[in-house]
């Protein structure tokens, strides 16, 4: 089959104005069929994720990213689906980054009619909220770092963006370059959500050639003194903090300057640079790389930055424009497909899309070596690099397809 021709227009802010349909976890999403019906046809898309605790920036960025789509859409009168255009309309819900609250969540978006999710992001959450999603036959445009985040048994769920079998590897590869180090320890959450990265980053170190240890902490801690302590152990040339929350990374690198540490950190897991920031300063973080699903220098995510505030409130974050052209790879095959009930219709375009995306460029399927099913959306991405507490810089790399 020929791919799906691209026809992306990114936004001015002013064009955006009014124009999303926002219904908050808990309200009724109105909703009439494309394809019968006399009324208005809106499309129910739910997304979800951690919305509070140390985790609410991937929460939070997962939003932002449903809406900013949605306006996208909504602002050329809505998605097209056969003879009718369909207002997108968001629900979002509070997982709390826990596999239960993605399953509950799973569940209040099948009572409310909603067949397509963006979300979950974490592997706890992705474990949680695919087998109630596939009770319901619902697609998931999700980007859980799990070993198991696909599998050829749910078909329905899709990657929204490259995971760490795919940017690890030559993140390490290139900051060695950088820094030249040797050993490095990680640390990470004792669940599936920290495992997971850190065990894939973990052999991504070792096929360096890099001296690799780990250690793990329970989610929620507030005590990080006797973490710092083991952590100095060894005086390793990197600390790398995986998958660990914003607010947790900025707090222990904090501690393990005042403690003493003089080599360079990382982190390989979701990117929260600017929170870790906040809480950290660039003078106690010195020396960073970590991955960058965006470089923010550049002409095109400059663009979106202003339409991008308008249509959620916040300032984009890196994971957040990240995952936009996912995002707006689901929009694309709803249309495609002609359909907004039959999912697997929609998936099957969603196979034949040709991911060129305007913000990010041209992007490959991944995911058959690693998980069995090659359903995994990978876009160029980048190894941003803090040097001396200087502001980031980008070093562009590339996914393997």
């Amino acid at each position: 089959m020929k791919a799906i021709p691209r026809s992306r227009t990114i936004f001015l802010a002013t064009a955006l104005a009014g124009s999303l349909v926002l219904t908050a976890c808990g309200s009724d999403a109105t909703r009439s069929s494309a394809s019968g019906g006399s009324g208005p046809c809106v499309l129910p898309i739910g997304t979800l994720g951690p919305l509070t605790g140390a985790a609410a920036d991937f929460g939070l960025s997962m939003q932002a990213t449903a809406k900013f789509v949605a306006s996208e859409a909504n602002a050329q009168g809505g998605v097209k689906v056969g003879d009718k255009k369909c207002q997108v309309n968001i629900s979002s819900y509070d997982t709390g980054y826990t596999s239960a609250g993605a399953a509950s969540g799973a569940t209040e978006f099948a009572s409310k009619g909603i067949k397509f999710v963006i979300g979950p992001l974490g592997a706890v959450e992705l474990t949680g909220m695919k087998p109630v999603a596939a009770r319901y036959n619902m697609l998931l445009d999700a980007n859980g770092f799990g070993r198991d985040a696909l599998e050829p048994k749910y078909p329905l769920v899709f990657h929204l963006g490259p995971g760490p079998f795919v940017w690890a590897g030559p993140i390490i590869k290139a900051a060695q370059k950088e820094f030249n180090f040797h050993s490095a320890k990680l640390i990470a959450p004792n669940d599936q959500s920290g495992d997971d990265i850190a065990i894939v980053d973990a052999e991504s170190y070792k096929k360096q050639g890099i001296n690799i240890s780990r250690d793990t902490y329970p989610r929620g801690t507030q005590d990080f003194a006797p973490i710092v302590s083991r952590l100095l152990d060894g005086n390793p040339d990197v600390i790398d903090f995986a998958s660990s929350p914003a607010g947790d990374v900025g707090t222990m690198i904090k501690q393990l300057r005042q403690a003493g540490y003089k080599g360079t950190f990382a982190r390989l897991g979701g990117d929260s640079t600017a929170e870790i920031t906040k809480v950290a300063g660039l003078d106690n973080i010195k020396n960073f790389f970590y991955y960058a699903p965006v470089d923010f220098n550049t002409p095109e995510v400059k663009q979106i930055l202003p339409a991008f505030k308008q249509a959620t409130g916040m300032d984009a974050t890196g994971i957040a424009l990240g995952w936009v052209p996912g995002a707006r790879t689901l929009l694309e095959a709803i249309t495609a497909a002609g359909t907004i009930d039959d999912t697997k219709a929609v998936a099957e375009q969603m196979r034949k899309n040709d991911l060129k995306d305007p913000l990010l460029g041209q992007g490959v399927f991944t995911g058959q070596e690693e998980f069995g099913v090659n359903q995994e959306m990978s876009w160029p991405f980048n190894m941003g690099v803090i040097k001396n507490g200087q502001p980031p810089v980008f070093t562009p790399l590339q996914a393997n397809s």
